[in-house]
């Protein structure tokens, strides 16, 4: 949900959920926008999921569910045809010494084993129009590779904001709006945001999830 409210997406043309697990971030677009909207995810479980909530939502001639690999994703859109990309990526590389969960499904999204960070890059960069942008949610501990790999893949990160849970403690997610330029870009840190104050939710917090 914090990706949904943090992501401006194109009104119109193509939006692509990559890794989009069951589909949330991608079906709740749907509401910002009339945009054709394309969810990416190779675990067949959780398209299965989206494909039902798709249908359930009667959504079918707006959202579009892909199982495939990332990799595989131009057999189904052109490159430099996409006007907004979304993508809640795995966070732990493969050799992290973090203990991948038993579930499969869970470890595949949580951790670097089908897919990682260089290659989502990448495969946005190919898929994005130029000047169309990337909307990213991500680990605060992985932010120097994050930039180095954006810039890498001419992918400028254009404003960036830590998520806390409380204003004390230290930032556990961050969101990366980047663009897809060959030009260099200023970026903007905007204020963090901090989920709790005490044991209740701020009032920030508390609109972006009760929306």
């Amino acid at each position: 949900m914090l990706l949904y409210d943090f992501s401006i997406p194109a009104k119109r043309g193509k939006i692509v959920d990559l890794c989009s697990g069951n589909g949330a971030i991608g079906l709740s677009l749907a509401a910002k926008t009339k945009a054709k909207i394309y969810l990416v995810e190779l675990q067949t479980q959780l398209s299965k999921l989206a494909e039902q909530s798709i249908n359930e939502n009667n959504l079918q001639q707006q959202v579009e569910s892909i199982n495939d690999d990332l990799k595989n994703v131009q057999k189904y859109i052109a490159h430099d045809t996409v006007d907004t990309i979304v993508c809640n990526p795995p966070y732990f590389a493969k050799n992290e010494t973090t203990k991948i969960k038993d579930n499969p499904v869970l470890a595949i999204a949580r951790h670097e084993l089908k897919t990682d960070l260089n290659q989502i890059l990448h495969m946005s960069m190919i898929l994005l129009k130029e000047n169309s942008h990337l909307f990213l949610v991500y680990r605060p501990d992985r932010l120097a590779e994050l930039l180095k790999k954006m810039v890498e893949n001419k992918l400028q990160p254009k404003q960036i904001r830590f998520v806390r849970t409380h204003a004390n403690s230290e930032a556990n997610l961050l969101l990366v709006d980047a663009i897809k330029t060959n030009h260099s870009a200023s970026l903007k840190i905007l204020p963090d945001l901090v989920m709790y104050d005490g044991d209740s939710l701020t009032g920030e917090a508390k609109e972006i999830l009760h929306e």
